[in-house]
């Protein structure tokens, strides 16, 4: 029985390692999106929950459905590496004159908070062992809330420490400032190529961990002949193997010749190759294609 097993590692868990510090970005996905800053001693997402319980008389322990959240507060603490004026001015909420004087940037702090002084959203982007999406971490409107903390030291790396901190839309006041957008899973496997690819009958068949949806659109695949891209001009779910596809090319490459694959995700989901249960394919480079 699975619950007598005393081992936590699986068949899965090199599928599902949180792998490396992340990037991070401001305004995630909207105009003005930029990376931040490189950083250094990783970054750290907190949400933090408040929360109280109701006193019964009577009552000796803690009591389902007598807890209530009081309060929720999530931030990203960071160590910035770069110091530019960009990132002083918003660690001290304040003003940048950057025409003022032609060799210096002033700036200046300020005692009052206005709507522009939020970033729309802050993003961790990361990823994990077994996707080549992203997971990707969005606090909304964001303050630093840190103030600015700055030591330096000799034969030392010099960092900046923030802590961006989410603020409710007031128009929403219920829905928490942030969300967790994580690559999806079924039964625990993401989808991914199984093995190699192969020509099967001139076309190239490619096997995955997951049964394919109906209709597999063609764009993103690229397939190369003995070194000469060929265009792939229909792709197919296969008849008997609901966990292949089948990509039919322009000119048929025939045995021995030098084949590969590759597949880039289109930017417009309707265009993404999906499983069954609609999760979507990523991009995977290259693959050789074993032409017997």
């Amino acid at each position: 029985m699975l619950s007598e097993s005393t081992l936590g590692f699986s068949a899965t868990t090199p599928d599902n390692l949180l792998i490396d510090a992340g990037a991070l970005y401001k305004n995630y996905g909207l105009a003005g999106e930029a990376l931040i800053s490189a950083t250094a001693g990783g970054n750290e997402f907190v949400v933090n929950v408040s929360t109280r319980d109701v006193k019964v008389d009577g009552v000796k322990n803690l009591s389902k459905g007598l807890r209530f959240v009081t309060n929720v507060e999530i931030t990203l603490k960071a160590n910035l590496l770069e110091v530019t004026t960009d990132i002083l001015t918003m660690a001290l909420m304040g003003e940048a004159d950057t025409a003022g004087n032609v060799d210096y940037d002033i700036i200046t702090g300020k005692t009052t908070i206005a709507d522009s002084d939020y970033l729309e959203n802050i993003a961790l982007v990361g990823r994990i062992s077994g996707s080549a999406k992203p997971v990707i971490i969005i606090l909304k409107n964001v303050l630093n809330t840190d103030g600015l903390k700055f030591k330096t030291e000799d034969d030392k790396d010099n960092v900046l420490p923030i802590t961006f901190t989410a603020f409710g839309d007031p128009t929403t006041p219920t829905i928490l400032p942030y969300e967790i957008r994580y690559p999806k899973v079924v039964d625990g496997v993401l989808l991914k190529v199984l093995g190699s690819p192969i020509i099967d009958n001139a076309k190239v068949l490619i096997g995955f961990s997951d049964t394919m949806a109906a209709v597999i659109p063609l764009d993103g695949f690229a397939v190369t002949v003995a070194g000469v891209a060929d265009v792939v001009t229909a792709s197919a779910r296969g008849v008997n193997q609901f966990n292949t596809i089948l990509l039919t090319l322009t000119t048929p490459p025939t045995a021995g010749q030098v084949v590969t694959v590759a597949y880039a995700k289109p930017v417009a989901d309707a265009s993404d190759v999906k499983s069954l249960s609609g999760v979507a394919l990523g991009s995977f480079g290259a693959m050789a294609v074993v032409n017997n």
